[in-house]
């Protein structure tokens, strides 16, 4: 990778990821806030309320901001691609509108406990709006205004919160203030972002034959995040079957661990599909940049995942006495985010091929091994068991993945040092999991850092060059 696209490279992945961080910041802020203004089973209701909205959204978007991406190098006129993906999703919101409206006692009473309810009216917009504030994020990913997207995602986030603490202390104390927090944050975020970058959306445009072409290309993505929605939340449901709302609660705690991981695999996602789009149509045959990037990443990823596990139990002391238990069952969920991140730079050749259907084939095989893990270990291990089923479904996802990419689009990915990489991580889990010594764990995890730096000295020694050069840098500006 030549110095002009590594920098290129870096300044991307920070301007957006910087919109991510501070969001999580606020948002961890938030918990606490709330706690102190709306009652558990009001929460519970909320929750439910953007368990259902996730999924629908997913459903009415049907995968095509997957195609609008994967088509926006190779289409000229770009509010046409926008309007051909998104006449779709709007005109199924509809659908989902007058669906609502016809069975909306149904659906109060599940949202709700009530037939008396706006719920099902908050939802019907809030997906409406979903889908729109999806796309203008999208338009900003894909035209690499990394500044413009963070500080969008901090506006939605910081309104989010601010209009919590005004409904419930001014209005009610339900949950109907974070269902209008959430619709309030979106529509407020969405309007912004089409004011300030107006010329990509009108006037508007659509070709029936691109749309036909990003509905072939999306739809296996609407399968594949159905499949991994429902892979995502088996752990509870089998929990709930087998074991006590404690374990849930510890075993959600936990997940806070893998949440500080996620920023690191949030912010370089974001940014590395269109990245990589662009790189593609300009030169296919850099495959070079791939084989780097997978190197670098795989490597910070591993090194981030051995030192959170090494300080989880120092981590945990922020919380109850009550969850502290839950550092020895963070350490399998960590394996999620290092293959998922893995996987994010070895799948594009899937994409490149236009074959979405191998994530349909990868999730589907991860969440029949993970529904089996979990009902055979949940039982024996409680919390635990469904921890180390979902690390090891992630693997299998990363695993499937790469081999089909790499038929698909041929890279040359040091895949053995991978491999080793991630057996190492699972054994120094298995001892933070299973030996509760605080002294056990840091030392294995240490151990594990030293190893791993090993298997990858040349990118370790590439990463302190470029280090002490930019060091060096910032001294010769000051002087």
């Amino acid at each position: 990778m030549d110095v002009s696209l590594k920098n290129r490279f870096l300044k991307s992945y920070f301007s957006f990821s910087v919109g991510i961080w501070f969001s999580a910041i606020i948002s961890f802020l938030s918990v606490p806030i709330t706690s102190w203004l709306i009652e558990p089973a009001e929460y519970g209701k909320a929750t439910m309320f953007s368990t259902i909205y996730s999924m629908i959204l997913l459903i009415v978007l049907i995968g095509t901001p997957n195609g609008f991406m994967r088509l926006y190098h190779s289409v000229e006129e770009k509010r046409k691609l926008l309007w051909s993906s998104l006449v779709v999703p709007v005109f199924l919101s509809v659908i989902f509108f007058g669906f609502v409206l016809l069975f909306k006692d149904t659906v109060n009473i599940f949202l709700a406990g009530q037939k008396n309810s706006k719920a099902h009216l908050i939802l019907v917009f809030a997906v409406f709006f979903g889908v729109l504030q999806t796309f203008s994020q999208t338009v900003l990913r894909m035209q690499e205004k990394g500044f413009s997207y963070s500080a969008l995602q901090i506006v939605s986030a910081a309104s989010n919160v601010l209009f919590v603490i005004l409904y419930a202390l001014l209005i009610s104390r339900n949950f109907y203030a974070v269902l209008y927090a959430q619709l309030f944050s979106n529509i407020l975020a969405l309007s912004l972002g089409i004011y300030l970058h107006r010329e990509s959306w009108f006037p508007i445009k659509i070709d029936k034959s691109l749309v036909k072409e990003i509905l072939a290309y999306s739809y296996p993505f609407l399968l594949s995040g159905v499949v991994w929605w429902l892979f995502g939340w088996t752990d509870r449901i089998v929990l709930r079957m087998y074991s006590t709302f404690e374990e849930i609660g510890l075993y959600s705690a936990a997940f806070k661990l893998v949440s500080v991981m996620s920023l690191f695999t949030s912010g370089f996602s974001t940014f590395w599909y269109p990245f990589a789009y662009e790189q593609y149509e300009k030169n296919p045959n850099n495959k070079e940049l791939f084989s780097k990037t997978f190197d670098y990443i795989s490597f910070l990823i591993l090194i981030l995942a051995l030192l959170i596990m090494s300080a989880k139990n120092v981590i945990f002391l922020l919380f109850a006495k009550s969850y502290r238990s839950s550092a020895y069952i963070a350490p399998f969920l960590l394996l999620q985010p290092v293959a998922i991140t893995m996987a994010i730079v070895v799948a594009r050749g899937i994409d490149f091929a236009k074959k979405t259907y191998w994530y349909i084939i990868s999730d589907g095989v991860a969440a029949a091994f993970n529904i089996i893990g979990n009902l055979l270990l949940i039982p024996l291990l409680g919390a635990k068991g469904a921890a180390v089923t979902t690390g090891l479904s992630s693997i299998i996802v990363f695993a499937i993945e790469k081999a089909a990419s790499e038929k698909l689009y041929p890279v040359k990915y040091n895949s053995k040092r991978a491999y080793v990489s991630m057996l190492i991580l699972i054994i120094i889990a298995s001892i933070n999991t299973f030996f509760e010594r605080f002294y056990v764990g840091i030392l294995s995890s240490l151990t594990g850092i030293v190893v791993v730096t090993l298997l990858y000295n040349d990118v370790f020694r590439k990463l302190m060059k470029s280090f002490f050069e930019f060091l060096n840098r910032l001294k010769s500006m000051n002087k």
